[in-house]
């Protein structure tokens, strides 16, 4: 990108009119992990001032980016300096503005109170078996900082950009949706989750449904168990949900869960009875499908489908399974918690056979409704 382009995608002013001699081809935020050559943008937070670190890459970046504020610090580096408003706001624009470089990279935003991660795993594995030049999300890059990062190191090339947003007040997945502009609008569930910023389940329902406020006017949505009946009102562009002809269904029978597509059934044994883990599985195929005909590529089947998914297995925190040289099998499910969270957990638990023990952790952020949600499970 241009330092002219940075300049009109920022609304901001270099500094005594001093440009970078070359493009900007990345950007920075942590000092620690800087890459030779990308443009420093300096963040702030309550305990922290990027602005600080702007002198221990100094020698590496091709500019800085800053508040007038914080750029005070920087009177005596020769370093080219653009000067913005918002150094966060900042960071979202430019990822929107490479966002739109890529149109031909299909976007797609996935959120939801559970099942985040997994539904972009599985979909990033089907997509690479189906041989497409898959970017997104890695760990848990899904914030205001983590989507314009994650967004930023998506390359040209590719095909489809699975980007994962996560939120906990209000306004939050308003901004994450007109940042990623996605073609795809993904929501795995709705269930009570940062009650203490979003408030009760309405609250969460409403802000969530704000993930289709920057849908492209040709985009389409697809959504988990129960989100339509939540989210009816919010749902003005084309649904791919269940109950849908086009929309693989499954039934779980312990850990034996079966999927259908018109004519076509498959069976395919789980590591644990988790329903949550199917439900994921047949939304993950459903979308496949019917971006693979957007493309005009091939169609996947629904026996190659089934093949693939039985490879897969969840990443740590996660419904992970571990054995204990004792014997006993371990399912970690430590990353995150929420009462709908814990109650697959549980159920998932309570279908598995043998003696069970539960250790359970406090479901944090859920505010006025908290020890109600935790009585309740």
């Amino acid at each position: 990108m241009s330092a002219v382009e940075l300049q009109q995608v920022t609304g901001g002013e270099w500094r005594e009119g001093r440009l970078p001699a070359r493009l900007v081809t990345g950007i920075g935020t942590d000092s620690r992990s800087f890459r030779d050559g990308d443009a420093f943008l300096a963040l702030r937070g309550e305990r922290f001032d990027g602005h600080v670190y702007a002198r221990d890459v100094e020698q590496r970046a091709c500019a800085l980016i800053g508040d007038a504020e914080g750029a005070r610090m920087w009177d005596d580096l020769t370093l080219p300096q653009l000067i913005v408003p918002d150094t966060l706001h900042a960071l979202g624009d430019i990822a929107h503005a490479w966002r739109e470089r890529l149109s031909e990279t299909t976007w797609v935003a996935i959120s939801g109170s559970v099942g985040k991660t997994s539904l972009r795993s599985m979909l990033a594995c089907l997509l690479k078996e189906l041989g497409a030049r898959v970017a997104g999300t890695r760990g848990n890059l899904n914030n205001l900082i983590g989507v314009p990062l994650t967004m930023l190191e998506v390359p040209e090339d590719a095909e489809i950009a699975l980007i994962e947003c996560g939120i906990s007040v209000p306004g939050e997945m308003e901004r994450l949706s007109t940042i990623v502009s996605p073609d795809v609008a993904v929501l795995t569930a709705i269930a009570p989750a940062h009650g203490e910023g979003l408030g009760d389940l309405h609250g969460v329902a409403k802000e969530k449904a704000r993930l289709f406020s920057g849908l492209r006017n040709e985009g389409w949505i697809a959504v988990g168990e129960g989100v339509c009946e939540r989210l009816s009102e919010s749902l003005q562009q084309p649904v791919l949900a269940p109950g849908d002809a086009d929309y693989v269904h499954f039934s779980l029978d312990g850990r034996m869960v079966t999927f259908a597509l018109a004519d076509e059934r498959m069976e395919l044994e789980l590591a644990l009875p988790a329903r949550h883990w199917a439900a994921n599985m047949a939304l993950a195929m459903s979308i496949v499908r019917r971006w693979s005909a957007e493309r005009q590529r091939s169609m996947p089947c629904l026996r190659d489908m089934v093949r693939v998914l039985s490879g897969w297995r969840p990443s740590a925190g996660r419904m992970r399974i571990m054995r204990h040289p004792g014997g006993a099998t371990i399912v970690d499910d430590a990353y995150n918690a929420n009462p709908l969270s814990m109650q697959c957990a549980l159920d998932t638990l309570r279908a598995c056979e043998g003696h069970r023990v539960a250790i359970l952790g406090d479901m944090a952020e859920l505010g006025d409704q908290s020890r109600a949600w935790h009585a309740g499970l």
